[in-house]
């Protein structure tokens, strides 16, 4: 699996607005996607971020713009699965 140079710098553009805990988690999840293993028992990056939403629903922890840029960080790891 590889990302688009577009896929790599929007990915990478939204993990930077993210406390570094998280974009840490995030990180070692997507590379270890791209080499087809799973990282903290998660499959696929965009799970890791779903998880984060909902603990930042129930007690946030997040800005709303990072909020904003987790969703969005979600959709393009989603969208890098049909590439």
């Amino acid at each position: 699996m590889t990302l688009t140079p577009l896929q790599e710098i929007n990915i990478e553009t939204y993990l930077q607005s993210m406390p570094l805990d998280i974009q840490g988690n995030i990180s070692v999840c997507t590379e270890k996607w791209l080499k087809g293993e799973t990282a903290h028992g998660y499959p696929h990056p965009a799970q890791v971020c779903a998880n984060i939403q909902a603990s930042n629903e129930r007690q946030p922890f997040l800005s709303v713009q990072q909020a904003l840029n987790l969703q969005l960080l979600k959709r393009h790891l989603h969208l890098a699965v049909a590439v």
